[in-house]
């Protein structure tokens, strides 16, 4: 299973794609030399200055080729249209009849539209400037007044150089478009994924992996659901009490992102939050997990003060180890398993209004005068836990 990643391909792939444009362009260069030779074989003396321009030209496509694998891509770029457009010159000038050759030059136009990225800009503007001023240059070399289509030819060549800038525009906007709305489908989705899923804590780049499952030593789990729900739905009815449950659960949302906790679901009105997943145990996540609490707390109070609710939290807090991940084929989601988890559940609907309830193991590694009072816990799911801790709400 490939890894969801959170970000945008990496440039490395970006420029190997151009690496291998390139080389293409290289390998067609070398064909197209190679159908060259009937030609020179036939109309050049083997002494002729055409001759030679052709085997110093293809030495050098050649030794290029060689050696594209180590050059950088900027000095590729550029040694490949310098030496397209030198060889394209020189047989213009050795071959004076060969009237349209430079048309050749238009396929700079294309070609600069798949090497070069958005922030080449400057270097592709002046490869297109150079293939459409040497293109115009030499139709005007080659106008003949005198013969009777002499200015059509040169209207026709110069009307082909505005249209393949033309072509070459539209393509290129129409790519853009096409790239940035990619981009926003990519950013949609990675924000919908964050939504969901929670990051891999040993791949902080990707998202956690559908299917997979790890074993954590340390980590802490919250449980708080609202006491007086039921009468409050009772009293306003369902579609007033999503309403305020949607606006007090944004705001606890924002809360995980403030004292490094995560959220891992919602029901009905209950909410569970871990601590952030590390490979290594992290002792610190007690503290965080009790400052979040405190604050949960003073939220829910505030919110029901405002609005003249009678209803409060509890809320539980349990530490040690679980099991995290993904399972299920059909819209599965990230949850949490173990005897910790099942505890913070036990000790949430244990605890005290105006406490919060704790595990041993919490409360040992926060300080001593927030524990307010030790309290036996009897349950038969949990018979190796026989108290636990209300801690003072700050």
């Amino acid at each position: 299973m490939l890894p969801l990643t959170t970000s945008l391909p990496a440039s490395q792939r970006t420029a190997e794609q151009i690496r291998q444009t390139l080389k293409l362009t290289l390998l067609l260069f070398t064909v197209a030399m190679l159908l060259q030779l009937p030609a020179l074989y036939y109309f050049a003396r083997p002494d002729s200055l055409q001759r030679y321009n052709w085997l110093g030209h293809f030495l050098a496509l050649l030794a290029l080729l060689l050696a594209q694998r180590k050059m950088s891509l900027n000095w590729l770029k550029l040694a490949l249209f310098m030496l397209y457009y030198s060889y394209l010159t020189w047989v213009l000038l050795l071959w004076p009849g060969l009237s349209n050759t430079h048309y050749y030059y238009l396929l700079a136009v294309v070609i600069s539209g798949f090497v070069f990225t958005r922030a080449e800009r400057l270097a592709q503007v002046t490869v297109l400037t150079g293939a459409v001023f040497l293109f115009s240059l030499f139709s005007i070399l080659h106008y003949q007044p005198q013969l009777e289509f002499g200015i059509v030819r040169l209207t026709n060549d110069l009307t082909l150089g505005a249209l393949s800038l033309g072509i070459y525009r539209v393509l290129r906007q129409q790519t853009l478009n096409r790239w940035q709305s990619l981009r926003g489908a990519h950013h949609s989705s990675v924000s919908t994924l964050n939504q969901l899923l929670p990051k891999d804590p040993e791949q902080p780049a990707s998202f956690w992996q559908p299917g997979k499952t790890r074993r954590y030593p340390f980590a802490c789990v919250l449980f708080a659901d609202l006491s007086g729900y039921t009468t409050l739905n009772q009293q306003y009815g369902d579609r007033a009490i999503l309403t305020g449950l949607k606006r007090l659960y944004s705001h606890i949302d924002s809360l995980c992102d403030q004292f490094s906790v995560e959220k891992i679901k919602t029901n009905g009105d209950q909410y569970m939050v871990v601590s952030h997943l590390q490979p290594q145990a992290d002792k610190t996540c007690c503290v965080h997990m009790y400052h979040f609490a405190c604050a949960l707390h003073r939220t829910i109070a505030n919110y029901s003060d405002n609005h003249h609710l009678n209803c409060s939290v509890r809320i539980g807090i349990a530490t040690g180890p679980l099991t995290a991940g993904i399972i299920g084929k059909n819209r599965p989601y990230f949850d949490l398993w173990g005897k910790t988890v099942n505890l913070a559940a036990c000790l949430e609907q244990n605890a005290v209004r105006g406490y919060i309830a704790a595990c041993s193991v919490t409360a040992t590694h926060l300080p001593s005068h927030l524990v307010a009072a030790e309290t036996s816990l009897a349950s038969s799911k949990h018979p190796d836990t026989k108290i636990y801790y209300q801690l003072k709400i700050t």
